[in-house]
């Protein structure tokens, strides 16, 4: 993957800038002011669809490379169009706070029986040096069955990695089938009893 991104001077509305194929970014951090740049969308889409927490590099105008992360992504709420970028630089050998993706593997034993598989964390809080980094944390799930959870305390150690989450949060778990939904017939049958009661009485 690439993980070189190219910045360029403003020049022109944001919007004109966006009609060319750029997308306006803001880079702070690291003890400077904010600078303000653009990109090329189509390089900072492929860096989302791989991994949006790379640490990436950034060649600035005059101003030599940087290492960033990206902080914050806007896009448009209908087009997903990508709208601005905010780039935080970073200090290789300092820790950073930030989150790491789950990615779950396996199908679970409970699923296969019936169960429903209840996702309730998506995101991992960690704290760690900037190359322990990874695309995504693989968590394998195949082993849980109807009424087993799996909690932030479950999950294997990371080298390098503070976890930052409480222990407690709930990540999965396996749900019990649903119940099932009355049928007509089902629906019909008190109503067969009552007449049935009322011509007794009569």
């Amino acid at each position: 993957m690439n993980t070189t991104v190219r910045l360029t001077e403003r020049s022109g509305s944001t919007s004109s800038q966006r009609r060319k194929g750029f997308v306006p970014v803001v880079v702070y951090g690291a003890g400077s002011d904010s600078q303000s740049f653009t990109a090329d969308a189509k390089t900072i889409t492929g860096i989302l669809a791989n991994n949006p927490r790379a640490v990436l590099t950034l060649e600035l105008p005059d101003s030599g490379k940087k290492n960033v992360v990206i902080q914050e992504i806007q896009r448009q709420p209908v087009s997903k169009q990508l709208l601005h970028i905010d780039f935080q630089q970073i200090d290789m050998k300092a820790k950073l706070d930030t989150k790491v993706a789950f990615h779950f593997t396996g199908d679970p034993v409970g699923v296969k029986s019936g169960g429903v598989q209840q996702i309730e964390l998506h995101e991992l809080d960690i704290r760690t040096l900037p190359d322990k980094l990874t695309a995504s944390f693989e968590v394998d799930i195949s082993g849980l069955d109807i009424g087993d959870q799996l909690l932030v305390s479950d999950l294997p150690k990371h080298e390098g990695w503070e976890v930052l989450t409480p222990e407690d949060t709930l990540i999965v778990r396996i749900a019990p089938p649903a119940a099932q939904e009355p049928t007509d017939e089902d629906a019909a049958e008190p109503a067969a009893v009552e007449a049935s009661g009322e011509d007794k009485a009569e």
